[in-house]
């Protein structure tokens, strides 16, 4: 039809000889909306002649239709009309079925501490609808519910039993039509209630003791202990319970977890199945560590175990150490789950299944949950869906929902992903399991994310010193008396017979009993020993690698490669498929990367990069490569991946080394780091065997992922021994670019650093930056490794290296200067660390009276090398002073590290430590470039001409 007819047919559209024609079209767009005009099929979606109200109900003069959404339509309706003017009323039951579909859930009955349900929206009114004066006994033939026949007094029952009761599903705005009438099906099927048997009624109670008991237990044999109780949210339990049968029975192997510290004990306990007793030994606080480490609050670690589920099928577990920053841990699940997959060969994503347990309070107000929900479509991190469990407590520590969200839900930012979510009261323990069996066949069939909302109360205050009374007087009055889950259902199933009370009390005598002899062997027993848990086979690897001792970090790291097999690796990274137009200006940068190892050779830093990364895969290793525009480079230097100039395909050049190579992956992530980097760093324990790099596009991009650098890359082998090979690529320089974009804040990692838990360097060659790559893999332990890259140097003549330095070398913590011909005669020399190094020897270079002043590098400030400074500097018998140069501010870079290791650990009494730097600043750098060039060159100035000897007054000494 053209716009013209459509336009004219509208204009008159009420009129007798319209009517007809339009419910034909109707019709036939309710049967395929495809089939009618775009114009046509607008007008019936609502967009037009429904704006005014989207619940409204749109009729056709005496023929009426209802607006249907392209997804999910309500499907027509058939009625037996008792005289003419009743014609329009099958539309408006559409639209009521349509409405209750959409906006059910507000009128569910979701709050376990109020008695029944708020009552129907005006919406949902059959008012609202004009049907407030048909007959219950009419009869209808609604074409996709459930049962084909059926009188309106039915059609309202099946309508409120399935989307107003303790269910309250929320569904519609998922885009995909068929996905919105497979929920339709399956609830409106069983509205929303199947039949359960009794053994699984059985089950769930049981499951739902164990919850309360524990807990009580807990309470009463250690008062005042922090445990943060999931009473009030007791379903939780029962709730994984199914979800892990049910994932198991339909084929997957591993549920990996995520949660915060509410209910993490119950979860491990009852859920994950570790002991009581080491739990109860933990509480006592016992000179008892069963996993060798620092170690970290009971209600933070993590654990691993292998169960049978429900419907006898055996799953292995997971569940992620997690501080207390909340949702932080959800990227670290998604990446682990990512890696695991990978190992698996699990190419469909139906083996493994990531559950993220969040408080409501945090879901809403964590921007990491945004984060994570906005990589979850993306290929390089989709992980075949989450299931995402809302711990609804109804309050945020003393903050009311009113006063700490803006939208109705707490669950309302997954609408950016447009996941369904069901919410559900977590007193009926039944619409509980029924929505773990919803959402894990949801999860397998569409791997898409989904939530579930389980709406319950906390029946402590925050954690249990809390008098939650001071601020939520009122609420906490009606806790007080309320039944809880287990009490409810258990009356619940002795009326119905499937258990009598005497087995009811037999059975919750029996567990008290179970955590009563746990508790006896190890109360008051300081010094026993339990056997350690244990990790299924498949986790081991994962979860703890090697510890490292001092003589491990210190032992020298074999990485250098032949130049044959070098120049093997750069001729196919230089070569184009044929048929590929790469842009012109890339084609001489590949040419002149193809003559980089004649010879001698000079290869720069980016080409030393690719290669480093290349020798890892042909050694069969996995390498992946994420950040922000990493395929290119910020810089326009890696070129890791080339575009066809003409077509836009993409081409990896590090994918065709050879059939044999390991896997790579070069990723452009989100413009996210807080996401982006947790995701990285739980690949990189999944898999301790991969190569894991993430590169910021400046280096103080990382301020944004701040949480996980300190809650988890520097801490998880202390916490939790949770070790992790994560490459941190930092651009760091400071070349005139402002305060934003000259420092990678090297001293907040150093402020960091300690029992050997991270790995600081600042390489200053492409030799080095190669061999220290090489090194994260090569040896017996895991360490993260953060270092600062270049920018400017990416295109210095100066920093380039020979073959030589690849193929007969390694990585050296300390880079002595090689130049320096009368080292006898030398009592001063400098040293430093990074970019500022090349300012120096360039100014060294122009001054023949600064030949012979020795320029010494650091290029690893953590583990400190002691010992190799110790050696550089006894090379220099008549040395006296030391003169540390940086181009950071004096509260800033290397220097307040390096001080005290210097004087303490290296100098002899006899030598003195001068500092010529920025002074002291509350920003890293200045915000012009005149006072850049201005700043710098007094640096280069002042550190040069001390070392000469021609500068002999002390630098100026500041206050603050």
């Amino acid at each position: 039809m053209s716009q013209e007819a459509s336009g004219s047919s509208r204009q008159g559209f009420a009129t007798g000889a319209n009517v007809a024609y339009l419910e034909e079209l109707y019709r036939a767009f309710i049967a395929n909306p495809l089939s009618v005009d775009e114009s046509w099929r607008k007008f019936f979606e609502g967009y037009e002649f429904a704006a005014k109200s989207p619940l409204e109900t749109p009729s056709f003069a005496a023929t009426g239709a209802g607006s249907a959404g392209s997804t999910g339509s309500t499907g027509s309706i058939d009625s037996e009309p008792t005289s003419p003017e009743d014609d329009g009323i099958a539309a408006r039951v559409s639209r009521l079925i349509s409405t209750f579909r959409k906006v059910g859930h507000f009128s569910s009955h979701l709050n376990p501490l109020e008695d029944q349900s708020p009552g129907l929206s005006k919406d949902l009114s059959l008012e609202a609808h004009g049907l407030d004066k048909i007959p219950r006994e009419r009869i209808f033939k609604p074409a996709n519910l459930p049962i084909q026949t059926l009188n309106f007094g039915e059609i309202q029952q099946l309508l409120l039993d399935t989307y107003c009761r303790t269910i309250g599903a929320d569904f519609r705005e998922v885009p995909e039509g068929q996905i919105v009438e497979w929920f339709q099906q399956k609830m409106e099927s069983c509205r929303n209630h199947p039949i359960l048997s009794p053994q699984l009624k059985k089950h769930i109670l049981e499951k739902l003791r164990h919850a309360e008991e524990f807990e009580q237990f807990l309470g009463r044999r250690f008062v005042g202990a922090k445990r943060f109780s999931i009473e009030g949210v007791d379903a939780l339990v029962p709730l994984l319970d199914i979800i892990a049968s049910e994932a198991a029975q339909g084929g997957s192997e591993e549920l990996c977890l995520g949660m915060a510290h509410r209910g993490r004990l119950n979860v491990l306990a009852n859920f994950l199945g570790k002991g009581y007793e080491y739990i109860f030994k933990e509480f006592e606080g016992a000179d008892f560590n069963p996993y060798d480490i620092d170690g970290d609050v009971k209600y933070h670690m993590g654990f691993a175990s292998e169960v049978s589920t429900f419907s006898g099928h055996k799953i292995r577990l997971y569940l992620s150490p997690n501080p207390s920053h909340l949702e932080q841990v959800n990227p670290v699940v998604e990446g682990f789950v990512k890696a695991r997959q990978r190992l698996l060969g699990d190419s469909d994503r139906t083996k493994v299944i990531p559950v993220l347990m969040h408080g409501d309070a945090s879901f809403i107000g964590q921007g990491m949950v945004a984060e994570t929900l906005n990589l979850s479509n993306l290929e390089a991190y989709n992980t075949g869906g989450t299931i995402h469990i809302i711990i609804n407590n109804q309050i945020g520590f003393t903050t009311e929902p009113k006063e700490s969200r803006s939208t109705a839900y707490s669950s309302d930012v997954a609408k950016m992903v447009r996941a369904p979510v069901l919410h559900v009261n977590a007193d009926d323990p039944e619409a509980v399991i029924w929505c773990a069996q919803l959402a894990c066949a949801y999860r397998q069939t569409w791997h898409g994310d989904i939530v579930i909302d389980l709406v319950g109360y906390r029946r402590h205050g925050h954690n249990e010193g809390d008098e939650p009374a001071f601020t939520q007087p009122m609420m906490y009055r009606k806790i007080a008396s309320h039944k809880t889950a287990f009490a409810q259902y258990g009356a619940s199933l002795v009326a119905q017979g499937v258990i009598s009370a005497k087995e009811l009390d037999e059975d919750n005598l029996a567990f008290r009993n179970k955590l009563q002899a746990a508790y006896e062997i190890v109360h008051g027993k300081k010094n026993l020993q339990l056997p350690a848990p244990q990790v299924p086979a498949s986790f081991q690897k994962s979860i703890a690698y090697k510890r490292a001792t001092r003589e491990d970090i210190d032992r020298p790291s074999h990485t250098a490669v032949p130049g044959k097999t070098l120049k093997s690796i750069a001729d196919k990274l230089t070569k184009v498929p044929d048929g590929f137009q790469v842009n012109p200006k890339l084609k001489r940068v590949l040419e002149s990367r193809s003559k980089m190892l004649d010879g001698i050779g000079q290869v720069d830093w980016a080409f030393a990069e690719l290669l480093s990364l290349s020798t890892v895969l042909l050694e069969g290793r996995y390498v992946r490569l994420t950040g922000q525009d990493v395929g290119r480079g910020t810089f326009v230097s890696r070129h890791a991946v080339f575009v066809d100039f003409e077509t836009n395909a993409r081409h990896l050049s590090m994918g065709q080394l050879s059939k044999d190579q390991g896997g790579v992956e070069v990723v452009n992530s989100p413009l996210s780091e807080c996401g982006c980097l947790g995701f990285e760093f739980g690949y990189s324990v999944a898999d301790p065997e991969a190569l894991v790099l993430w590169e910021a596009q400046f280096g103080d991009f990382a301020n944004g992922a701040q949480i996980i650098i300190d809650q988890f890359i520097s801490a998880s082998e202390a916490k939790w021994r949770q070790t992790s090979s994560l490459v941190l690529l930092l651009p760091h320089g400071y070349e005139g670019q402002g305060p934003e974009h000259s420092s990678a804040r090297p001293e907040r990692f150093l402020q960091l650093c300690g029992s050997l838990n991270i790995q600081v360097a600042v390489p200053t060659t492409p030799a080095q930056h190669f061999h220290i790559l090489r090194r994260q893999l090569n040896r017996e332990f895991r360490k993260p490794l953060v270092l600062m890259t270049p920018k400017s140097l990416l295109r210095e003549p100066l920093c380039v290296s020979s073959v030589a330095a690849f193929e007969k070398s390694r990585f050296f913590e300390v880079l002595d200067d090689d130049s320096v011909e009368e080292r006898r005669s030398c009592e001063r020399l400098i040293i430093c660390a990074g970019k500022v190094y090349y300012d120096l020897l360039k100014a060294r270079t122009k001054e023949p009276s600064y030949k012979n002043i020795p320029i010494v590098r650091i290029e690893q400030f953590y583990p400190f090398p002691y010992r190799r400074v110790e050696e550089v500097l006894a090379s220099y018998p008549n040395l006296r002073e030391i003169i540390w140069t940086q181009e950071e501010p004096q509260n800033m870079g290397g220097w307040q590290f390096v001080r005290g290791r210097l004087i303490e650990g290296v100098l002899q009494s006899h030598q003195s430590l001068t500092y010529v730097g920025r002074k002291n600043a509350g920003t890293p750098a200045e915000g012009s470039l005149k006072a850049h060039e201005a700043e710098q060159g007094r640096i280069i100035t002042e550190s040069l001409g001390r070392a000469s000897g021609v500068v002999t007054s002390a630098p100026l000494q500041q206050k603050g």
